[in-house]
């Protein structure tokens, strides 16, 4: 008999022979487990085995048709679709047609060996990662006992990002960008750290002079051309100086945007497509400006890592830019050590703390 403490209550495993036949976790007590194990294990020798505990046999083709249909539609659009192409592309072919119980830790390491051979580590960790999910909510729907997914992510190097290490560039590039149509999406994304999806989806109801906030609480989907939640799912309050020039530039964009909602609109009055804004028109005021080509998104990398050479604050970092873990905020920390002796420019004097409302 195996009966034993497990979580907040008890737990009983019914054996025969070498062969577990059966578990049950949840008892208030020690006596109550021990009660429900030998009644199972009673009707068990009485009829043979052939009914309290020849429960169904699954195959991995089943358990990934009930995540697929019932799991997988509940999570964000974009991680959906990345966990779909996992799913069609290596998934599904490697364990096709496999019974459940049958599924070992050493075939998901040899799938992992094996996918490593044509992806990069990173893409491999969350491929694994998605396995074991799926496992998991197999685990929930009483399709299977144990978790086969052992394995240890692998170890990845920090990956280096690009950003403007001179604040002459970030000058010349904003002094280019007035001339643009769009220079305020510039603007906040080097002020505030703003991811481009959350620029566009701003609206004007979104931006309090009152209180000298933004309100971070949706992003666009350019392909959907709707409204989704941020990353991670998360809002957050952005501050703003009172008396700063983006207070000034935020306003004039509010009053003169003819949408009622809508911040950032092309010119006969649609919303901008955040694409093309990263790609054509963003291409174009780094060639105006004559300063190093970055993407769109290295300039939320930009405003982090002086945020951290001159603030220093990794936590507010994090509450500003929205991360769900500090490890990954933490790739700028080593920044609050650099001394780079220049002058703080106008567009870094701005108050970036997150709102504690």
């Amino acid at each position: 008999m195996t009966v034993y403490k497990y979580g907040e209550g008890w737990k009983a495993e019914v054996w025969i022979g070498n062969k577990r036949v059966g578990s049950k976790a949840g008892f208030a007590s020690k006596a109550k487990a021990r009660e429900w194990h030998d009644q199972q294990a009673s009707d068990y020798r009485t009829d043979g085995g052939k009914s309290f505990y020849d429960k169904p046999s699954y195959t991995f083709d089943e358990l990934l048709a009930r995540y697929e249909s019932i799991h997988l539609p509940t999570i964000a659009l974009e991680t959906r679709r990345r966990y779909q192409l996992d799913i069609d592309r290596r998934i599904r072919e490697a364990f096709r047609f496999r019974p459940l119980d049958s599924i070992t830790p050493i075939m998901v390491e040899s799938f992992r060996a094996k996918i490593l051979k044509t992806i990069e580590p990173k893409s491999v960790n969350n491929c694994v990662c998605l396995l074991s999910a799926i496992f998991r909510k197999g685990q929930e729907w009483d399709m299977l006992e144990k978790n086969p997914v052992r394995v240890r992510r692998l170890k990845i190097a920090d990956g280096k990002y690009t950003w403007w290490e001179k604040k002459e560039h970030i000058e010349q590039f904003l002094e280019a960008a007035t001339e643009c149509r769009y220079h305020l999406v510039y603007r906040l994304a080097l002020e505030t750290g703003m991811r481009l999806g959350e620029i566009i989806g701003l609206s004007k109801q979104d931006i309090s002079f009152e209180r000298n906030q933004i309100h971070i609480h949706r992003q666009w989907l350019n392909r959907e051309e709707c409204y989704g939640p941020t990353k991670g799912r998360r809002e957050r309050w952005v501050s703003f100086h009172p008396d700063s020039d983006l207070k000034r530039v935020l306003k004039k964009a509010v009053e003169e945007s003819p949408d009622p909602e809508v911040l950032f609109v092309t010119e006969d009055g649609t919303r901008v497509r955040p694409r093309r804004l990263a790609a054509r028109h963003f291409g174009r005021v780094l060639k105006n400006a004559g300063v190093p080509r970055i993407r769109f998104h290295d300039m939320r990398h930009t405003f982090a890592s002086w945020y951290m050479v001159e603030v220093g604050d990794i936590w507010s970092l994090k509450a500003i830019l929205g991360h769900a873990d500090i490890q990954t905020t933490q790739r700028y920390a080593h920044l609050s050590e650099r001394n780079y002796h220049v002058p703080i420019l106008s567009w870094t004097r701005v108050s970036h703390a997150p709102s504690t409302l």
